[in-house]
């Protein structure tokens, strides 16, 4: 049991250039995935095709790498503060602090992608002396023996094949130190030891160099056995690191005996690697892929090869009465289909491709039960997997880059044209969320839990939109949801408007919790939303039409309609010293007393009556107008009578709208473009407007007006909105469904109401029908006979993030007690009175 330095081919190391013992140089790259999830099958297609671009141009000999590390705690926190100055934002660096125990408590993980591919071989003379100058010492060497000429030739070569393959996966050239870690990573996979990933950018850039720690391979774990037994009957390697002191890792090697016979249907049956996810527990698990091709011109002139010997072997047996004769048969049938395949297809290529999926943890119990679990998934897909025994250390070396060629590589190969292996699809991701930003949940979907951001004050300088909405039934979490970024934009600096309409009041409860909140009550104000006050007087006559004329069921083309479009203009406000809503109602009463006057102006007089001492938060000059600058505003608006979504959609019952109705859509569309106003504006203070009734944002000319600035323009003055529904269909239309790209769907148990929400998510139903009980049944489902849902399952959801890419995940909440605790009670269970009360104006 000792260590075979045959095992670490690496001679020597420049930058991501690797020299071997065998003489081979090779070039290894980060690999970008690609966005899978729950993308639809025309999305999926398009990675294929990458896939296939891939396969075709990568030369013989090339190693397929996906790695399963944990994430590093401090990394994640790091992603959470870019962009964050935390001296200002003290609630956020509290935040952040209480992430910490949260993050490591979950121990999030990630699957690192690499690709090593041979770009030449070194000088025989060169890499001799490398040799001998290793095999005096345990540590790797700088490549000075190479001239700068040559490490300029095996970058040409790296560069021409990288041109070839696109710029799909966006390959990253790896630090020299990213060697050591792949090293390290595979002799401690899964157990205490294994390095965390280097997954923030610049991680690994402060060494130059590898240097590579020894280890026994104890193939069989005979240490471990009272009695000794050979290796070859026991499936595992134990891997012992005598100089660090840590507990030894237990490994096993997994490879594909046979895949399924009748072939696998891609999208949904032909990526067999997703299987490994997703497993649990201890246990580590990586897969490695050694590929080479052969182009069709050589594929077609072997099969005749192998075709004249099937009709040889036919001829001798063609008098003879047995079962080869119809097995020789069957081999010329399969021979000439997978023959015209490569005929149709002139862009084909034969693909040789060895599989080796690494299952690594702490003990021998843990790890034998992972591979079982994995042998089990992959049956039901028809795919048999082997631990071959006696070839463990070989089929270990199959992952570690640069290794020779090993009788095991061939045992294990098998062979595809390039279109079929291309639906192997083996970098893909199914991550959501943004690179950076607080972390609002889990991701559910990979199984690796990796934390959810979601950058939404970071989102302008991407070029991208923060506005988000959400859907979901009563009790699924959206207005938890709500409050929760509501609070997190407070925390990062910014500012936020919601409109509270519930009973209880949850916003203004929610409120106490916030420094410098501020409550406003339309119902008795002391605040005034009079659009001719608020706004500045080059556009405040517009603003006044876009309410009024809706409150006063005019039109502006009606003879009414035209006469106060006349007195709201910038002509008309100047000649009559309009600078309220009184003042019009005062000056429209005079010119209608004048003699000869217009029957337009009665008209117009009887109609702004009717409502002057219903609503004095318009007409009432005493009250000051309302000013955004706080960090909070919560307006409660529960008292007004609004329309329901139908009233608004359907024309002759929005004809019938009581006057109730038309002042509390009224009120509400005038908070809506306040905040319009106040936060696209270029204050340096990023806004958002939250809206728990998103119908009357977008079912209203005005309203939907607003929902399209936010969603077009808030990118531009750091603002962005938040809406909420129980129905997509009916309330995410126009703007709210075409531009407001990052969308949340909650439980949501009606049939109806889930095909509506998965449909508006991006999800073709018709592809995977099993996503509609997914969200019905399986999405923080309520058990027990209270119908409560376990605290572990709630905030589940599905997610759309700004990439369109669609996946599941489990929302967190705050780290922090006390605004977790705000976000989650009521006033109807929570007192009060242990917190600050916030600002009323009523």
């Amino acid at each position: 049991m000792g260590f075979n330095r045959d095992l670490q081919p690496t001679a020597a190391i420049r930058g991501h250039l690797q020299f071997t013992h065998s003489g081979l140089v090779t070039a290894t790259y980060f690999i970008t995935a690609l966005g899978y999830g729950l993308r639809n099958a025309a999305d999926k297609f398009d990675v294929k095709l990458a896939h296939h671009a891939l396969i075709n141009n990568l030369p013989n000999g090339s190693l397929l790498l996906g790695i399963q590390a944990r994430q590093n705690t401090l990394d994640v926190l790091s992603k959470m503060v870019e962009g964050v100055d935390l001296d200002e934002c003290v609630d956020y660096a509290d935040e952040v602090f209480a992430s910490y125990e949260r993050v490591r408590a979950i121990s999030p993980q990630t699957r690192i992608y690499l690709i090593s591919i041979p770009v030449g071989t070194a000088s025989t003379s060169g890499i001799s002396a490398l040799s001998r100058m290793w095999r005096g010492s345990t540590t790797t060497i700088d490549a000075t023996a190479v001239s700068r000429a040559e490490l300029d030739s095996y970058e040409e070569e790296a560069n021409e094949i990288l041109s070839r393959i696109g710029g799909d996966f966006e390959p990253v050239p790896v630090p020299a130190a990213m060697f050591q870690w792949l090293w390290e990573h595979y002799l401690a996979r899964g157990a205490v030891g294994d390095p965390v990933a280097p997954t923030r950018a610049g991680a690994l850039d402060d060494a130059t160099a590898a240097v590579f720690k020894s280890a026994a391979l104890d193939e069989g774990a005979r240490a471990d056995s009272q009695r000794r037994v050979r290796p070859s009957f026991v499936p595992v390697i134990k891997v012992v690191q005598p100089d660090t002191g840590y507990r030894p890792s237990y490994q096993a090697m997994l490879t594909p005996r046979s895949f399924p016979y009748s072939g696998m249907a891609f999208p949904g049956g032909s990526e067999f690697l997703n299987v490994i996810d997703g497993l649990g527990g201890a246990v580590t698990v990586d897969w490695g892929m050694r590929i080479s091709t052969k182009p069709a011109d050589q594929v077609l002139k072997s099969n005749e090869v192998n075709l004249r010997r099937l009709g040889e072997q036919m001829d001798q047996r063609d008098q003879e009465v047995s079962f080869a004769q119809n097995t020789l048969m069957s081999k010329a049938q399969m021979l000439g289909e997978y023959n015209q395949h490569f005929e149709v297809n002139g862009g084909e290529s034969e693909v040789s491709f060895t599989t080796v999926i690494a299952v690594g943890g702490p003990s021998h119990d843990e790890t034998m039960d992972a591979v079982n679990t994995l042998r089990r998934r992959y049956k039901r897909f028809q795919v048999e997997m082997v631990t071959p025994v006696g070839a463990q250390v070989d089929l270990w070396s199959l992952l570690v880059p640069g290794s020779p060629p090993r009788r095991a590589f061939d045992d294990f190969a098998h062979i595809v044209p390039s279109d079929m292996w291309a639906g192997f699809v083996p970098f893909t991701t199914s991550q959501i969320g943004d690179d950076s930003g607080p972390v609002i949940g889990l991701n559910l979907l990979s199984g690796h839990f990796e934390p959810i951001h979601f950058g939404i004050m970071e989102a302008a300088l991407h070029d991208l939109s923060a506005s988000f909405a959400v859907t979901g039934e009563l009790g699924s979490g959206k207005s938890y949801f709500l409050k929760l970024m509501a609070v997190l934009v407070h925390d990062m600096g910014g500012q936020f408007l919601a409109i509270d309409r519930s009973q209880v009041g949850e916003w203004e409860h929610f409120a106490s919790a916030i420094d410098d909140a501020v409550v406003i009550d339309l119902a008795n104000p002391s605040v005034s939303l009079d659009p001719l006050r608020l706004f500045d007087p080059r556009v405040a006559g517009e603003r006044a039409l876009d309410s009024v004329l809706p409150l006063l069921d005019l039109s502006p083309t009606s003879g009414t309609g035209a006469v106060i479009s006349n007195l709201l203009s910038p002509k008309g406000i100047a000649e009559h010293h309009i600078t309220s809503l009184l003042d019009l109602y005062r000056v429209v009463c005079r010119l209608r007393d004048e003699p000869g006057a217009l029957d337009e102006y009665s008209d117009l007089a009887s109609r702004l009556g009717t409502i002057v001492e219903r609503v004095p938060v318009l007409f009432d000059p005493s009250l000051a107008p309302i000013r955004l600058d706080a960090a909070a505003t919560v307006v409660r608006s529960h008292k007004l009578a609004l329309p329901t979504a139908e009233e608004l959609t359907t024309p002759h019952l929005y004809n019938r709208l009581p006057l109730t109705k038309r002042l509390g859509t009224a009120l509400y569309e005038l908070v809506g473009v306040t905040a319009r106003e106040a936060f696209l504006s270029d204050n340096g203070r990023f806004g958002l407007l939250v809206g728990d009734e998103a119908h009357h944002f977008t079912q209203t000319q005005v309203g939907a007006s607003v929902t399209s600035d936010f969603s077009r323009d808030g990118r531009k003055h750091l603002a962005a909105i938040g809406l909420a529904s129980h129905d997509p269909a009916t309330d995410f239309q126009g703007a709210a469904h075409n531009l407001i790209p990052n969308r949340f769907v909650f439980r949501q148990r009606d049939e109806t109401l889930a095909r509506n929400s998965l449909e508006w998510l991006g999800v073709d139903l018709e592809e995977a029908p099993y996503l509609l009980q997914a969200l019905r049944e399986e999405t923080s489902p309520p058990v027990g006979a209270g119908r409560q849902v376990p605290e572990e399952r709630r905030g589940e959801m599905f997610m759309r993030d700004a990439l369109s890419r669609i996946g599941r995940g489990k929302v967190l909440g705050p780290a922090r007690t006390d605004r977790a605790e705000a976000i989650t009670s009521t006033p109807s269970v929570a007192p009060r009175t242990a917190r600050r009360e916030p600002e009323v104006i009523r």
